[in-house]
C-alpha cells in the first residue's frame, strides 16, 4: 500500500490517515478493488487540489484463491502484517516558511483571545470606578447634611446661651452705652504716668502711702511743690484705689500664693483701703476695668496674644459719665507676669520645656503684643499706656531663710522665686520703682518676711538697661563726695580711656563710628548716688539698617541732584528729626555708702532704634579690661 500526498495541512493528514487505517481494514475483509480520492482544501488562505489514489492489490494476484480464503475464513491473511500506518514515515517535512507561517498565526489567534480578556477586564474595571464616584457622592452628600444639621443645632445652643446671657447682664450693660463717646468727652495727657493713680494732692496724682518716698509723683515730692508753692498742708484728696487682677490659679501655679502675699503687702504700703478685682482670663471682666489704676495680668493664664489683645481692648476703654460723675478713666499701666526663658528657647533647659507646645514662645508673643500695644497709642486719641514685664521662674513652696533677691533687666537669671520675694517686687513694679515701667526684668530669690532690701538699688539696673556694674571698693573720704581722691582719679581714668574710641578707630574693635561726649546725668539719691561723673560714646549714623539704600535709589537721588528728575520741589523746607541710634553711656559714682561703682549703661535710643550689640559687647569688653587693670594697679601702689 502506498500513499501520495504532498503539502497538506496537519489536520488533513490526521484525517486522511483515518480513513487510511479503515481502507486497510475494509480491504482485509473484501475483495481487492481501487478507489480515486479526490479532495480540494482551503489552509491559511490558500487554495489547492490534490488527488489521492489508493491501489490496493491482492499478493496473490489470483482472483479466484482469495475467493477460496473468503470462503474460509479470510483471517489467515493478516497473520504477520501490520494494520496501522506509519503516517510520518509517509509524510514529508514542513519547511521554515511554513513553520514560521504556522507559528505567526497561532500567535495572532492567542493575541486576539487576549485582547479580548483585557478589553472585559478594562470595562469592568470602569464599572466599577461608575460605581465608587456615585458612592462616594452618596457620602458627601450625606455628611454635608450632617454638617448642615449639627451646625444649625449648634447655632440654636449658642443663640440660647447667648439670650440667656444677655438677660442676666441687662442692667450691668446699660452703663456702657456711651463707652464709644468717651473719647471725645475726656482729655488726654498724651503721655504715660510715672505710677499707678493712687491718689492726688492739690491736683497731682501720687501714691497714697505712710513711706516718705522722694520719688516724682510720690507723697512727699507733692508736698514739697506744695510748699514751694506756699501751701504747705494740703488735704490729700482719696480716690478709689483699686487694682485689676487677671489670673486663672489652676493654670499659672503658684499664683494663690503669691496674691494672697501681695493684697497684705499693698494694705500695709497704703493708708487708704485698696480693692483688688480678681477675674478670670474667659470672665465677665468689666469694661474700662472698672477705673482700675493697674492691671496685673498673669501670662501664663491666657492662651496666645489674641486673647491679652481681646482683654486689653476691653479694659482700656473709657466709659462714659454716668449722672453727671466724671467720665471713666481706664488703667494707665499694665503689669505681665512671665516666665524666664521666652527669649532663650534655644538652649536648654528653656528648649525643652518648649519643646511640647510651645509655651514659651506663646509667653514671648503675649510680652510683645502688650509693648506694641503700649508704644501703638494715639496721643490725644487714646489714653496712655505704660507696660511692665516681670518673668518669675517656678514659685517656690516658701521663702528660703537667707535674702538672696536678685533682679536683671532682660532675661538673663535662672531658678526659683519664693512667694514673698515675687510679691514684693509686683508692689514695687506697680506702684514706686519709676525705673520699673516700660521695662522689662527677670528676679529669682527669695525674701523672707521682715526682712528688708534697698530696692531702689535693685532696681537702678532697669535705667538704659544696664550693661555692665563693677565695684572699685569704698572711697578714701566717706564726708566730702566731691573731694574723694579715688573717685577723681577713676573719673579722670575713664576719660581718658573713653576718648581712645573717638577718631581714628584702628585698635578699637569697632565698626560704626562714634562720639564721645561727657555725661550729664547729674547724681539722684533715689538711685543711692551722692557724686556721679561719666562719658557718652554715642554711635553715628551709618548706611545701614533702614538707611541702606539700593543701586537703583542711588541713580534716581543722583538725578535728582544733577536736575535731570522730575520731582516737585517745595517751597516749605523739610524738617526731619535725627533718629537716636544708641550709644553706651559709662558712670562713675559714689554710693550713699561710700563705695564706688562704675556701671555702664545703654543710652541715645528709643523704641525704633536697632540696638549695635556687637558694638556694645565691645566697648563693655574693653571698659571690664581697663578697670581690672585700674584695679589691680591701685593694689599694687597700696
Amino acid at each position: 500500500m502506498r500513499l501520495y500526498c504532498t503539502r497538506l495541512p496537519a489536520a488533513i493528514l490526521l484525517l486522511f490517515a483515518g480513513c487510511f487505517h479503515i481502507a486497510h481494514l475494509a480491504a482485509a475483509f473484501s475483495s481487492p478493488t481501487s478507489c480515486s480520492l479526490s479532495h480540494s482544501c482551503r489552509h491559511s488562505g490558500r487554495e489547492f487540489s490534490r488527488d489521492v489514489k489508493i491501489i490496493i492489490c491482492a499478493q496473490n494476484g489470483n482472483v479466484d484463491d482469495a475467493d477460496e480464503d473468503d470462503e474460509r475464513d479470510g483471517l489467515d491473511d493478516l497473520i504477520g502484517k501490520k494494520l496501522g500506518i506509519n503516517i510520518g514515515a509517509e509524510l514529508p517535512a514542513l519547511s521554515p516558511e511554513e513553520i514560521e507561517d504556522i507559528r505567526i498565526q497561532a500567535q495572532a489567534t492567542l493575541d486576539k483571545a487576549v485582547d479580548g480578556r483585557l478589553a472585559d477586564i478594562e470595562k469592568l474595571r470602569e464599572e466599577m470606578e461608575e460605581d465608587l464616584s456615585k458612592s462616594r457622592k452618596r457620602m458627601e452628600t450625606a455628611s454635608q447634611l450632617n454638617v448642615q444639621f449639627e451646625k444649625q443645632n449648634l447655632m440654636e445652643k449658642i443663640d440660647r446661651l447667648s439670650d440667656e446671657f444677655l438677660n442676666s447682664n441687662a442692667d450691668f450693660r446699660e452703663g456702657t452705652k456711651k463707652a464709644a463717646a468717651a473719647d471725645q468727652l475726656a482729655a488726654s495727657s498724651g503721655r504715660g504716668v510715672d505710677w499707678g493713680s493712687w491718689g492726688s494732692v492739690g491736683g497731682m496724682d501720687v501714691v497714697m502711702g505712710p513711706s516718705e518716698s522722694v520719688l516724682l509723683g510720690s507723697v512727699a515730692a507733692a508736698r514739697r511743690l506744695a510748699a514751694l508753692e506756699g501751701d504747705d498742708d494740703l488735704p490729700i484728696v482719696a480716690h478709689d484705689n483699686r487694682v485689676l487682677v487677671v489670673v486663672d490659679e489652676k493654670k499659672s501655679k503658684g499664683s494663690d500664693r503669691v496674691m494672697e502675699r501681695l493684697k497684705l503687702l499693698m494694705q500695709d504700703a497704703f493708708d487708704s483701703e485698696i480693692i483688688v478685682d480678681t477675674y478670670g482670663p474667659t470672665g465677665n471682666i468689666p469694661i474700662g476695668g472698672n477705673n482700675a489704676q493697674t492691671a496685673l495680668v498673669f501670662a501664663s493664664s491666657l492662651n496666645d496674644r489674641s486673647s491679652l489683645e481681646n482683654l486689653l481692648g476691653r479694659v482700656l476703654k473709657r466709659t462714659a459719665p454716668v449722672a453727671g460723675s466724671a467720665p471713666g478713666m481706664p488703667p494707665s499701666h499694665v503689669v505681665i507676669v512671665s516666665g524666664l526663658g521666652t527669649e532663650r528657647t534655644n538652649k536648654m533647659p528653656y528648649s525643652m520645656q518648649n519643646l511640647l507646645g510651645g509655651k514659651l514662645d506663646k509667653l514671648r508673643e503675649i510680652e510683645q503684643a502688650i509693648i506694641s500695644i503700649s508704644r501703638s497709642r494715639i496721643v490725644g486719641k487714646q489714653n496712655p499706656l505704660d507696660y511692665t514685664i516681670v518673668k518669675f521662674g517656678d514659685i517656690a513652696s516658701s521663702d528660703d531663710k537667707d535674702a538672696s533677691i536678685d533682679i536683671r533687666p532682660g532675661d538673663v537669671l535662672d531658678g526659683e522665686i519664693g512667694p514673698n520675694a515675687a510679691a514684693n517686687v509686683l508692689l514695687q513694679a506697680l506702684a514706686y520703682q519709676p525705673y520699673a515701667r516700660n521695662s522689662t526684668l527677670c528676679s529669682t530669690g527669695s525674701l523672707p518676711e521682715g526682712e528688708t532690701v534697698e530696692w531702689n538699688d535693685k532696681f537702678v539696673c532697669l535705667s538704659g538697661p544696664e550693661l555692665l556694674r563693677v565695684d572699685v571698693g569704698p572711697g578714701i573720704s566717706s564726708d566730702d563726695a566731691i573731694l574723694d581722691p579715688k573717685y577723681e582719679q577713676i573719673s579722670q581714668y575713664v576719660q581718658e580711656w573713653a576718648a581712645t574710641f573717638e577718631g581714628d578707630r584702628k585698635g578699637t574693635g569697632l565698626t560704626t563710628p562714634v562720639l564721645v561726649r561727657k555725661s550729664r546725668k547729674p547724681a539722684s539719691k533715689f538711685d543711692g548716688v551722692v557724686a556721679r561723673s561719666g562719658m557718652r560714646i554715642l554711635f553715628q549714623t551709618t548706611n545701614t539698617g533702614d538707611r541702606y539704600k539700593s543701586a537703583s535709589e542711588e541713580k534716581l537721588e543722583e538725578k535728582e541732584r544733577s536736575g535731570g528728575g522730575t520731582v516737585k520741589k517745595s517751597s516749605k523746607p523739610l524738617t526731619t528729626k535725627s533718629s537716636k541710634e544708641g550709644g553706651v553711656e559709662v558712670l562713675v559714682e559714689k554710693t550713699t555708702d561710700g563705695s564706688i561703682r562704675v556701671r555702664a549703661r545703654r543710652c541715645n535710643l528709643d523704641h525704633k532704634t536697632i540696638v549695635k550689640e556687637m558694638s556694645e559687647g565691645v566697648i563693655v569688653k574693653s571698659l571690664s579690661r581697663a578697670i581690672d587693670a585700674w584695679v589691680k594697679a591701685k593694689g599694687a601702689l597700696s
